[in-house]
């Protein structure tokens, strides 16, 4: 469930057709869009994913999925704060 809302985030974000991200297993997007889907995933899984400092502008889906995953699980990693 979280993969294919991860999938379905990064898809409704860029328009790109969701079985071509998962072929490739990741998607590159500007600025607005990184931002955009952090506030989509954070909003959907209510939870913070710490990723908003982050240099890079591509999400790789399993990582993402991962890091999702990691902080929804309970209790969560001790530096995310859930909520």
């Amino acid at each position: 469930m979280t993969r294919m809302l991860v999938v379905k985030c990064l898809s409704d974000e860029t328009g790109d057709d969701a079985g071509d991200i998962v072929a490739r297993g990741y998607v590159d997007v500007d600025d607005r869009e990184f931002v955009n889907i952090l506030n989509r995933l954070e909003g959907y899984f209510d939870c913070t994913l710490w990723m908003r400092s982050e240099p890079a502008r591509r999400f790789a889906v399993g990582d993402l999925v991962e890091r999702v995953a990691a902080v929804t699980a309970p209790g969560g990693p001790p530096e995310v704060r859930r909520g």
